[in-house]
């Protein structure tokens, strides 16, 4: 077994314990305090765009291609801007977006269903899950700030239970490296 994925393992402890803080700290948080931190996105994604520009010129200096790291660095700029400046109106559109994009996810589960109903025991469960993500989309389009917070807190909760299990994992795997450190060890190269 090669020791490479295991030797990191504090790694993603710690990206567990900042999802897990994450996490918490978004379900605690009010509706005015998801605003202040919509705008602090915004200066973090702002800053990823100056940092993606300042590659893009590197790379078309040196003569690689940096034509999609510029239009990113650009995209990320524009976004960070609209975060910072308008923070209401961009998370408006941004849960709009992401209402048309639910909606869509849900017709191709119903259309999954339609196509493959012949073969799938479970065929309710999966009829159901279209129709209740169709039905999210558009309460989104129609109340998007309602349903924002909402999905909010729900991404909150996942955030916070998938860092659970990454501090799980990571323990999980530095105790694998224990072990194969103790078996190398013990049996000695050929």
């Amino acid at each position: 077994m090669e020791t490479k994925g295991f030797k990191n393992w504090w790694f993603l402890a710690l990206n567990g314990l900042v999802l897990l803080i994450f996490g918490l700290l978004i379900l605690f948080f009010d509706q005015e305090q998801i605003k202040q931190l919509i705008h602090y996105f915004g200066i973090i994604v702002l800053v990823i765009g100056a940092i993606l520009l300042l590659f893009g010129i590197n790379n078309i200096r040196r003569d690689k291609s940096g034509t999609v790291i510029l239009i990113e660095s650009i995209a990320a700029i524009a976004i960070g801007l609209a975060f910072i400046f308008y923070p209401q109106a961009s998370l408006a559109l941004f849960l709009i977006m992401t209402g048309i994009w639910i909606i869509i996810v849900g017709i191709i589960q119903l259309v999954i269903l339609v196509n493959i109903k012949r073969m799938l025991n479970n065929k309710n469960i999966l009829l159901i899950n279209g129709l209740l993500t169709v039905a999210l989309g558009v309460a989104l389009l129609f109340n998007p700030f309602l349903w924002g917070v909402f999905l909010i807190k729900l991404i909150a909760a996942m955030a916070a239970l998938f860092g659970l299990v990454l501090i799980y994992f990571s323990f999980f795997l530095r105790t694998v490296k224990k072990i194969e450190e103790t078996e190398k060890t013990v049996t000695p190269n050929n």
